[in-house]
Order: structure tokens, then C-alpha cells, then sequence
């Protein structure tokens, strides 16, 4: 009975190392199958993506050496029905484009999450509108959140899996949108500290790692509404403790990336302090702040020296003035990439 007992104790732990080793192992080609410039779009319904095509969204896809179509949705806008990212797909496919989806919770959370007991404020853009609290009056889980988010998130991986979707962007709690959300309404909930609100959305991170794996990659956004420096970079932290350096089965995204800097921050002061993030063995992303006719050669500087893996540039960008400058720039970087391998971080010394 003991040898028994001794070989089940063997095989359990070889298990869990195998299981281990599978997850730090990411395919190398992950990184290659994400890298480059990505299209993103919002929408709320097929009609609604369908009328953005016309205006914007086709003529942005049909702009040499594109990676992607990425689209974002509200979680209620394809919560049980998938005929949304359903179309997305058909999109991207009709272009010749890689695909990835990204999800809003927050204020976009169906209501049948709420009716099931999840915690919430009102806030949004109205004022009016349920908003999940990270964590309960006493400060524990918000359990009911977490279940459905896992559900959730689990059903959106095998959507990905089965259409060979390599990339998975994830939501926070948020508010407005995917960011985190650290603002004053839920600062001003009973139950918050500062350690019940990281602890909530390192959960999150856990599930979403979960998730991941040699085919598919996840991200998350580490920018938002704050105050959110040190937070971004424990979050960080927190990912490379449990996947290891530079590891591209997860991506940190700063969707601030514009003129003034990656994280959208409020002061020069505030975005070195999230600067802070990018010395973090973690692999990157980047999001345009909003659509724009922006000096692009100096905002694509940024990616090259942020070793940013891929970017993100709103449709509308590319029907504005400076759309040509913005197509030489998709060039060199695709060129970066296809020349010299798609940037990851930098090995720490």
C-alpha cells in the first residue's frame, strides 16, 4: 500500500510539472501569427458592423500588410447569441486577414448576471447603469461575477479554438469599457481596500491564464481609469510569476497610445510611472487612444522602442489625411517583423 501511495504521489506530481512545462512552452509561432498592425472596430450588432464596413472598416482592411481585424463588442451584444463575432470572422476572412475578438464588461455585463446576485453600482456614461463591484460589502469575491466571467471567457476560448483565432482579448471589471477600472465609484463601494481590489482582478488574470494555451494567447489592457501605476505593475508582476519572462502565451495592452505617450495618463508624471510596466519581461501590445490623423512615424517609433509585438489602429484612422503616411508605416513594421522577428521584450540582465 505504501509503494502505491508512493508511485500515486510520483505520477501526480509529474502530472502537474508536465502541465507546467506545456504552459510556459508557448508555440513559438504564436508570436508570428500575432505580430503587425490590427484594424479595430466596435460594434454592437451584425447591422451595425455591416454599416462601419462601408464607411471605414473596408477600406481599412484592404490596406496592405494588415495582420488583423480585431473586433470589440459588449458582452451583452454576444452573450448567448455568437452571431456577432460570427460576422466579424466572415469579415476577416473575406480580406485575407488574421481575427481576434474583445469583449467589454463593466457596464456592458448582461443583466442576467446581475439577476443572479452580482454586486453592483450605478455609473456609466448615464449614471444609470449596473456596474459589477469586485468584491462583496465584507470584502470577499465577488463569486457570482467570477462564475459567469469564467463561463464565459471558457466559451469564447473554444469559439477561438475552433476557428483558429489565435489571439483572446479579455475584459476587466471595467466601467465604460475594458480597462481596468479604479476610479472613485468603486474606491467609494463598502468593502474596498486597495488589496480586495487587486486581489479581484488578479482572479481575473488567473482565469483568463487558464485559458491560454500553445495555440491561443490572451491579453489583457493595463491602462484605465485610476489611479492605476502601481496596480499595472503588479498585475505584471503577477503574470510573469506565474508563466515566466517573455512568455507570449499573454499580452499586456496600454491603450493610450498616442502623441503623448502608450497609457493615456493624465500628466507626463503619471505615464513614466506606468512606463514602469514595460520594464517587465512581458510581452506587449498597443492600442491607439482613438481614431486619428496622427504623425504615425512618430507614434510607430514608440512600438519599436516599447518592443511592442503588434498595435491596434481604429478603422476611421485610415479615411483621414495622413492614411498614406499611416500605410508606409503598417509596411516597415511588417517588414521589421518579417525581416527581424516579431519584438518581444528584451531578456533581463
Amino acid at each position: 500500500m505504501r509503494k502505491k501511495c508512493g508511485l500515486l504521489v510520483v505520477l501526480v506530481i509529474a502530472t502537474v510539472c508536465l502541465f507546467r512545462e506545456s504552459l510556459m512552452a508557448a508555440d513559438t509561432n504564436l508570436p508570428e501569427s500575432i505580430a503587425g498592425t490590427w484594424v479595430l472596430q466596435q460594434a454592437a450588432s451584425p447591422e451595425e458592423l455591416h454599416r462601419e464596413l462601408r464607411r471605414s472598416l473596408d477600406k481599412a482592411l484592404e490596406t496592405p500588410k494588415i495582420r488583423g481585424f480585431c473586433l470589440r463588442f459588449p458582452w451583452k451584444a454576444a452573450d448567448e447569441d455568437f452571431s456577432l463575432i460570427e460576422a466579424g470572422l466572415e469579415i476577416a476572412r473575406d480580406h485575407g486577414v488574421a481575427y481576434s475578438i474583445r469583449f467589454m464588461a463593466g457596464r456592458h455585463t448582461p443583466d442576467r448576471v446581475f439577476g443572479k446576485g452580482c454586486r453592483f453600482y450605478l455609473g456609466g456614461r448615464g449614471g444609470n447603469e449596473k456596474v459589477a463591484v469586485p468584491f462583496l460589502v465584507d470584502g470577499s469575491p465577488n463569486a457570482v461575477f467570477e462564475a459567469e466571467y469564467e463561463a464565459y471567457v471558457n466559451r469564447l476560448a473554444a469559439w477561438c479554438r475552433s476557428r483558429e483565432v489565435k489571439l483572446l482579448h479579455l475584459a476587466w471589471y471595467g466601467q465604460d469599457w475594458a480597462e481596468l477600472n479604479h476610479g472613485k465609484e468603486v474606491r467609494s463601494q463598502v468593502g474596498y481596500s486597495y488589496e480586495n481590489w487587486l486581489r479581484a482582478h488578479e482572479r481575473l488574470l488567473d482565469i483568463g491564464l487558464k485559458h491560454a494555451g500553445k495555440d491561443l494567447a490572451i491579453e489583457f489592457p493595463f491602462s484605465g481609469y485610476g489611479p492605476l501605476t502601481d496596480a499595472a505593475g503588479s498585475l505584471a508582476d503577477h503574470v510573469v510569476g506565474k508563466i515566466g519572462e517573455r512568455n507570449p502565451l499573454f499580452f499586456c495592452q496600454a491603450n493610450g497610445w498616442g502623441p503623448n505617450g502608450d497609457w493615456g495618463a493624465p500628466s507626463p508624471q503619471v505615464e513614466a510611472a506606468f512606463d514602469r510596466v514595460w520594464q517587465r519581461p512581458i510581452c506587449r501590445g498597443q492600442q491607439a487612444i482613438q481614431p486619428g490623423d496622427y504623425a504615425w512615424p512618430e507614434l510607430f517609433r514608440k512600438l519599436y522602442e516599447n518592443r511592442a509585438t503588434y498595435c491596434e489602429v481604429y478603422a476611421p484612422s485610415f479615411t483621414l489625411k495622413r492614411s498614406t503616411e499611416l500605410a508606409a508605416e503598417i509596411r516597415k513594421f511588417d517588414e521589421h517583423i518579417r525581416t527581424g522577428g516579431p519584438l518581444l521584450p528584451e531578456r533581463p540582465r
